[in-house]
């Protein structure tokens, strides 16, 4: 029969996908999907037949198809190698994930290391910060190999993630276009561990929350073209489109600026963050010029409150304002350890002359306020600015019963715990209150903090329930456990225990330094104990909960997060409804000769002029947000190269001022043209997001 040339090209087509179609299922050797699942066991359909046991999530219908949704909070899919998966010097993984949120280190799926802080898996997918890493670890000493997306992995947005690995290279693919790839030899090893989809082995890293399509387990390396096929022949079951905007984009410019995790030692590699300047916004002239401001930095020209004579919190429509003592509102804007620096006498003239000439300073460039760590010399001069107090209660506490042990940026306890269920400990909390009493008529203090960071393992309970049977804290989490579940048997743990019970603990200390506090100092706010914990406090909506009625403000060190993150500010918002405080970040720049920058949780940049630059992204993130009220930076001087302390040893330039109190200028600059106009930004951020 004689066929067009046409219909012979339309055959090739046709014969061509149907052998592709063929090839997708040649050496398969896993695949769950969740079609027909009864929401408790999901069926391997490949030949192995490696069942997987759904712990928690719920089953969700898609375009065409069904989905598993994992909370974050350690539902999972585990599965356990019954028949070998028989990988060796090859092997596909690809996995349909919808992520509705992705913090650092969050699992999407692997067989995991032994060692469960280790990032890396024997094969498998994890988040680093918001890009994708697809790890492997070979045999006989070969080293990991880790490859990265080149951008950052769409929220809200469904995406193929396919990593191979043929012997010779590993690579990544991102709905069925090759994103990274490094070369890689040696075999694949197994360790015994199970595969687990949405989290990973213990409660180390973060859970994954957002929804799982399917996953596809090969005994070899598709090719580019098998990989594309997949992504084409699997895409129709999921609704690819990206989310609505929750606003309408304006437009802003923005800069790259690359950053390198928190140290030049770091593994991750430079990456290019989007970074926006204020001469870069849409629509905005600066006015911030002709703004009259108090003595205190309020704003004058707006309806005043009440005025108490000292500082409050309102919430005006759904923003959140600090009001100033004579009734007007107040953004805070400070620096932290503001320290005599090097060579005081010689470079101001005297101790009280440099006091003078930095609080000018900081008001001259848009300050006002000073944090954590400054001294008391600081508000004795002619017009001091508003200053915070903090109170150690748990820490002096500990130390006075000997429970502490060495830990960074703060005081350490035994096993982590702090001994906040001791009978002795509310006793003391009133005796050291006391001393409140002297500041608490002074209207130039904005609030009191106390302690600094509180140790807040995710497995806190666990390490209470590990401490001697008579030790009161090992007392209390048993007690609470059998409350719960009848047993403090730690086989049943799970992880929403574990973060109810951080919520138990800490309401304890809150309810009784807070209620010491105000026994002898009614006047000024409760700014909190400075949170960090991203796993346990950032992600815990019962801690959130538990904080509000203790908490006029919550104070926040805001470190791994390249600026203020709308959708997270908004979900402490819905769980505790309180405002926050930003009361450490900073970026620390390479280009400051014999600082050697390896310590402190702050970003690593390359110049002072990309460290101004990420000033100005946060405080504009910052400013848009309306349950944000302030925030500090740290810090007032840099680290200096001989310091030796567990957290700053060789130096870092965390300051804003060298060691001797000099300024780096691209980052006063900038600092000072946005601190300048926080009022008219504000308003026309509200004004611009208003529905």
């Amino acid at each position: 029969m004689f066929m067009s040339r046409f219909a012979v090209l339309g055959l090739i087509v046709f014969l061509a996908a149907v052998g592709t179609a063929a090839d997708l299922h040649s050496g398969l050797a896993g695949h769950w999907q969740f079609d027909g699942c009864d929401g408790k066991i999901v069926k391997d359909l490949s030949p192995r037949g490696n069942d997987g046991v759904i712990d928690g999530g719920e089953l969700r219908k898609e375009k065409s198809g069904t989905s598993l949704e994992l909370d974050g909070l350690g539902s999972h899919v585990l599965i356990a190698e019954k028949t070998l998966f028989d990988f060796s010097n090859a092997i596909t993984a690809s996995l349909w994930v919808r992520a509705s949120e992705l913090r650092d280190k969050t699992v999407f799926f692997g067989v995991p290391h032994t060692n469960e802080s280790w990032t890396t898996p024997m094969f498998g997918m994890y988040a680093s910060e918001d890009h994708v890493v697809y790890g492997m670890w070979g045999n006989h000493g070969a080293t990991k190999v880790l490859v990265e997306t080149a951008g950052a992995l769409p929220l809200d947005t469904w995406t193929l993630l396919t990593g191979t690995y043929d012997g010779a290279a590993v690579r990544l693919y991102v709905n069925g276009t090759l994103s990274a790839e490094k070369p890689h030899t040696g075999a694949i090893v197994r360790n015994g561990q199970p595969l687990i989809l949405g989290k990973g082995l213990g409660y180390s890293k973060p859970s994954l929350k957002g929804r799982i399509g399917e996953l596809r387990l090969y005994s070899r390396a598709l090719t580019a073209d098998e990989v594309r096929a997949l992504f084409e022949q699997t895409q129709s079951a999921y609704d690819l489109s990206a989310p609505p905007a929750t606003k309408p984009a304006h437009g802003d410019g923005t800069v790259m600026v690359e950053t390198h995790g928190n140290s030049p030692t770091s593994s991750s590699p430079w990456r290019q963050q989007p970074t926006r300047l204020l001469e870069l916004l849409k629509g905005y002239t600066p006015s911030g010029e002709s703004v009259k401001l108090n003595r205190y930095g309020g704003r004058l020209d707006q309806p005043k409150e009440k005025a108490t004579g000292f500082f409050q919190v309102k919430k005006t429509g759904d923003r959140h304002w600090l009001i100033d003592p004579e009734g007007c509102r107040y953004f805070n804007i400070a620096i932290n350890a503001v320290r005599e620096p090097k060579d005081v006498k010689a470079n101001f003239g005297s101790a009280e002359k440099w006091a003078e000439a930095v609080t000018s300073q900081f008001r001259d460039n848009g300050f006002n306020g000073l944090g954590n760590w400054s001294p008391s010399r600081l508000q004795q001069v002619k017009s001091p600015l508003v200053w915070v107090l903090r109170a150690n209660f748990m820490f002096e506490f500990a130390k006075s019963k000997g429970l502490t042990e060495a830990a960074s940026g703060t005081v350490g306890f035994r096993n982590r715990c702090m001994p906040v269920f001791h009978p002795d400990f509310e006793p003391f909390c009133d005796r050291f209150a006391k001393d409140l009493a002297a500041t608490a008529n002074d209207p130039m203090l904005l609030g009191i903090m106390t302690d600094n960071e509180l140790q807040c393992p995710v497995n806190l309970l666990d390490r209470y329930l590990s401490l001697d049977a008579d030790d009161p804290g090992r007392q209390a989490a048993a007690a609470w456990l059998a409350a719960r579940k009848g047993s403090d048997n730690a086989g049943k743990i799970t992880l929403r225990d574990r973060y109810e019970f951080i919520a138990f603990a800490f309401e304890r200390y809150y309810r009784i330094v807070t209620k010491a506090i105000r026994r002898y100092d009614r006047n000024h706010l409760y700014l909190g104990s400075r949170i960090n914990y991203h796993q346990g406090e950032f992600d815990n909506p019962w801690f959130w909960k538990m904080l509000a009625p203790f908490h006029d403000v919550v104070s926040v060190n805001y470190y791994h997060f390249w600026g203020p993150q709308p959708a997270q500010f908004a979900e402490w918002e819905a769980w505790g409804g309180r405002p926050i405080l930003l009361t450490e970040w900073y970026a620390k720049a390479m280009d400051v000769p014999g600082l050697a920058n390896t310590f402190g949780a702050g970003w690593l940049v390359r110049t002072q002029e990309d460290r101004a630059r990420y000033y100005q992204h946060f405080a504009l993130n910052a400013l848009e947000i309306k349950n944000i009220v302030g925030w500090h930076f740290f810090k007032y001087l840099d680290d200096p190269k001989e310091s030796t302390a567990l957290d700053n040893a060789g130096g870092a330039n965390k300051g804003m001022f060298d060691a001797y109190g000099k300024p780096y200028p691209p980052l006063l600059d900038r600092a000072r043209a946005v601190n300048r106009e926080a009022y008219p930004l504000i308003e026309f951020f509200d004004e611009r997001n208003r529905p």
